[in-house]
């Protein structure tokens, strides 16, 4: 299949998933508050499609919330999308932000080191 081909599946995926968060997920409470989605992996033989899901509340429950209305969403992308096979819908989640925030923490600790060292042996 075509690279550019399985970019367009992708797109429409996103489009039709986050419909689907936002309109017909049940969060009345605001369980996961704003709930983000990354990135949309479809396989080139398009068997399985990984969307990669994030929020700030309660991480651990959103891929399992989520997964519960995996077919609903293999339904909704059968009927925009006629492919000759329905892919799988899994959630995965994605901590990228959090490695980052991580990642800036770490930084952060070794310019201030720095700075200190520059101002305990200036030139």
């Amino acid at each position: 299949m075509s690279t550019e081909r399985l970019r367009k599946v992708e797109k429409i995926i996103r489009n039709i998933t986050s419909d689907f968060i936002s309109k017909e997920l049940p969060d009345e409470d605001n369980v996961f508050g704003i709930i983000n989605i990354s990135e949309i992996e479809l396989s080139s033989d398009y068997w399985y499609v990984d969307i990669l899901v994030s929020s700030f509340i309660k991480q651990d429950l959103l891929t399992k919330t989520l997964a519960k209305s995996a077919y609903i969403i293999q339904k909704h992308i059968w009927k925009k999308i006629w492919l000759r096979k329905s892919p799988k819908v899994r959630f995965r989640y994605d901590d990228s932000w959090e490695t980052g925030a991580e990642i800036n923490t770490v930084i952060s600790g070794i310019d201030k080191e720095i700075r200190n060292l520059e101002s305990k042996n200036p030139e």
